[in-house]
């Protein structure tokens, strides 16, 4: 998993307590209310982590 620690989150609102975190680079992607701390893992839009993610679905397919 990655480390979180020093993301800064700057645009959280009041109760946004979810974070959707790029699992490539780590940018903060949006947050979200939730009940209680939450962390969930997508790909923000960079072209570098799109690729990253193709390149590794084409070694598992080899």
């Amino acid at each position: 998993m990655s480390n979180t620690n020093n993301i800064k989150l700057e645009a959280v609102h009041q109760h946004d307590l979810g974070v959707i975190l790029c699992k490539s680079c780590n940018e903060v992607i949006a947050t979200l209310p939730t009940n209680g701390v939450k962390k969930f893992y997508s790909l923000c839009d960079k072209v570098v982590c799109r690729s990253n993610e193709q390149d590794g679905k084409q070694m598992m397919m080899h």
